[in-house]
């Protein structure tokens, strides 16, 4: 089992290494990573940031919705110049263009159809699709929800699961929060989360909705709705269910409470320090969101007042995730090399 920043990490290097090898080499030379994980874990945002990192074109093939055909493409009657006719294999849509590289990713894999899989299975095993060959520098990928997940998979024939490297994805918070972070999620969100790790995943097959990292990275587009209190909570409620939304809604009107931020950072000395838990993450949450190289001496200093460490690091570790240029900040490498025993980045 691994998070998904070292899932990331693991399918980079097997990306990179592939799409760079010589033009002749044998299809054997790739090894398709295929990330197996319940729903909501973050699998095809975690592919596309592949793509982005390694400046990729990506292809989704969803085999929950594809018919053989759409992936090895259909047969075509041909009329010849001597006035016979034969029969042809079409590209499939998908099928990229030669002189580019990139990442074909089969998306819920263990939802497809046998016969869809077993043309999947030639794409990965030979890097063709038909009679069509993948350009050079193009590399599969897979993923699919797993068995025990109850999400409508199947088992996966065994040779098909011979051509696939698995990895076995886990919740982790603080891939979580360093993804919302980078993204621009709202703050009230990462500092619930750190409140509450315990409601960051829950999926339950049964229920309607569940909180799962993508329902909250959604959570965090309702609050953007402008809608009445009641509403918003039952629209939140739609996404993370309503004992997760319940929860939620308690600390939203504790984060209601704490203080004006811009003025904490002003003054840092001046400043009181909450003793409510809540309070103090969700002040945390709030000066990571503002931290930039202007007040990050302010911000430091109220954070030094603080008795938890714990918290000055993840403010620092998100307001990093957010703004990478921060780590060159003058106060902020002071205050790590003040306290190199807590891993920030």
């Amino acid at each position: 089992m691994a998070n998904i920043t070292q899932l990331i990490t693991r399918t980079k290097a097997a990306v990179h290494y592939a799409v760079n090898l010589p033009e002749d080499a044998d299809a054997s030379e790739h090894s398709t990573m295929y990330w197996v994980s319940e729903p909501g874990l973050g699998k095809t945002s975690g592919i596309k940031q592949i793509a982005r990192d390694l400046d990729l074109k990506l292809v989704i093939v969803d085999l929950a919705q594809s018919e053989p055909t759409d992936i090895c493409g259909t047969n075509w009657i041909k009329d010849n110049p001597d006035g016979s006719r034969s029969m042809t294999r079409l590209k499939p849509e998908w099928f990229p263009d030669v002189g580019t590289k990139g990442i074909l990713f089969f998306d819920e894999v263990a939802q497809g159809e046998k016969a869809s899989l077993n043309v999947v299975g030639q794409v990965i095993h030979e890097l063709r699709a038909g009679p069509h060959k993948l350009p050079h520098g193009w590399v599969c990928v897979a993923a699919s929800n797993g068995i025990k997940d109850k999400a409508g998979v199947q088992r996966l024939p065994s040779q098909l699961k011979d051509r696939f490297n698995f990895q076995y994805l886990e919740v982790d918070l603080e891939s979580v929060i360093k993804y919302f972070r980078s993204i621009g999620a709202d703050e009230r969100i990462c500092a619930y989360l750190r409140f509450r790790p315990e409601w960051l995943h829950r999926f339950d097959a049964a229920a309607d909705s569940c909180p799962t990292p993508r329902a909250w990275h959604r959570v965090s587009n309702v609050l953007k709705w402008a809608l009445g209190w009641e509403d918003m909570l039952e629209c939140i409620a739609g996404e993370v269910g309503p004992a997760a939304a319940g929860d939620f809604a308690g600390f939203l009107k504790l984060y209601e409470s704490c203080p004006d931020i811009d003025e904490l950072i002003a003054s840092p000395m001046a400043a009181d320090v909450p003793t409510d838990m809540g309070v103090m993450y969700a002040i945390c949450a709030a000066l990571a969101t503002r931290m930039n190289n202007a007040n990050a001496d302010n911000i430091i200093k109220f954070l030094n007042r603080l008795p938890q460490g714990e918290f000055a690091a993840f403010v620092i570790k998100d307001a990093y995730n957010r703004d990478k240029e921060l780590k060159s900040n003058k106060a902020i490498r002071a205050w790590c090399l003040d306290n190199g025993h807590v891993l920030l980045v």
